[in-house]
């Protein structure tokens, strides 16, 4: 659990996990994503370990060669957009305007360390969003984030506003990138400028003030104690407890949710693992349930899925076995409360 400082811009294992996934679904090799990125799947579900971008052109490239696509920094971002509470930026969805949500939604990927790498730059002809970030990055690795962002965009748009007129880039043009293209419609790829003076998403007027129909502030509150629970101190060197808590968080609709797979990523015995966490109070069998009932409560209050998906959400691979769980906390079966999305606020 040692994570080297990387002289590179800091880029979350987390973020790169979602890259390396997107690119797997679009049928690249597992074993040679991982081979480009010098580091096992594990490693990369670790919420404590950084990258270089040196590790999104890798990646970017040996997809490049298995793939041979000419949109592969749209299609690698669109499978990065958020599809619910364990992905990062899904609360974006949530937040009171679309200029909100989507700096929440870059915030939530975590790169750059502690200083942000975008901000919104109001302008009369149209708000841009801009990178801010001093430190020289990955030529490939603005394409991405603005691809998910323009994919995200979209969805939180929902048609009823138009998003980004262009996007501009203070690097040349990386190979097989040919603009922002939605497969779903058939709309012409956003215009691209490269080699300009910086890298920002031109929208258009209006854009970012726009309210959202999704906004839920009752979401926004729960997600924020959530993210408290397994927020680290500044000064705090190790509490092994919290980063297994959001270790699990980001995992419960993936694989990796055994005690074997979380000590392989922290680099440790099982039996290690175990005796550690019961040594700050906690057992993973507990932490797993923490995380479970505290995510079902934010899919409850979104108020927009069955229950069986919910259930698949949080990682039961069947119904009932989310039902039992579900009445040893309330007392009653989920299907008491499916509902009303208020009954889990109180």
């Amino acid at each position: 659990m040692n994570y080297p400082a990387s002289p590179h811009l800091k880029i979350s294992a987390q973020f790169v996990f979602r890259a390396y996934l997107s690119c797997h679904a679009l049928e690249a090799r597992k074993p040679r994503l991982l081979s480009a990125l010098g580091c096992s799947e594990s490693e990369l579900r670790d919420p404590g370990f950084q990258l270089g971008d040196d590790s999104i052109s890798n990646l970017c490239s040996a997809a490049q060669e298995e793939l041979n696509r000419a949109d592969i920094h749209s299609a690698i971002g669109q499978n990065m957009v958020p599809l619910g509470f364990s992905d990062p930026g899904f609360t974006a969805y949530f937040h009171p305007s679309f200029g909100d949500a989507l700096i929440h939604l870059v915030a939530q990927q975590r790169l750059g360390g502690e200083k942000p790498v975008v901000k919104l730059m109001p302008l009369s002809s149209g708000d841009r969003l801009v990178w801010c970030h001093d430190n020289p990055a990955s030529s490939d690795l603005a394409p991405i984030l603005f691809a998910l962002v323009y994919h995200c965009g979209q969805l939180l748009s929902d048609g009823r506003f138009k998003t980004v007129r262009a996007a501009h880039f203070a690097h040349p043009r990386p190979e097989g990138f040919r603009g922002f293209s939605d497969e779903k419609s058939n709309s012409a790829p956003i215009p691209c400028q490269f080699n300009r003076p910086s890298t920002y998403l031109e929208y258009h007027r209006f854009a970012m003030t726009k309210p959202l129909a999704g906004h839920n502030p009752a979401i926004l509150s729960a997600r924020q104690k959530q993210a408290e629970y397994f927020k680290r101190q500044r000064f705090e060197r190790e509490n092994l407890a919290k980063l297994t808590y959001q270790y699990l968080l980001y995992l419960l609709d993936k694989s990796g949710l055994s005690l074997d797979a979380a000590a392989m990523t922290f680099g440790m015995a099982e039996r290690t693992l175990r005796r550690k966490l019961v040594a700050e109070g906690q057992s993973y069998r507990q932490l797993l349930g923490k995380v479970r009932r505290d995510t079902c409560h934010l899919y409850f209050l979104e108020g927009t899925r069955n229950l069986s998906e919910i259930a698949s959400k949080l990682g039961y691979s069947e119904l009932s076995a989310f039902t039992r769980a579900y009445t040893s906390w309330y007392g009653h079966p989920p299907s008491q409360d499916a509902a009303s999305a208020e009954a889990l606020a109180a």
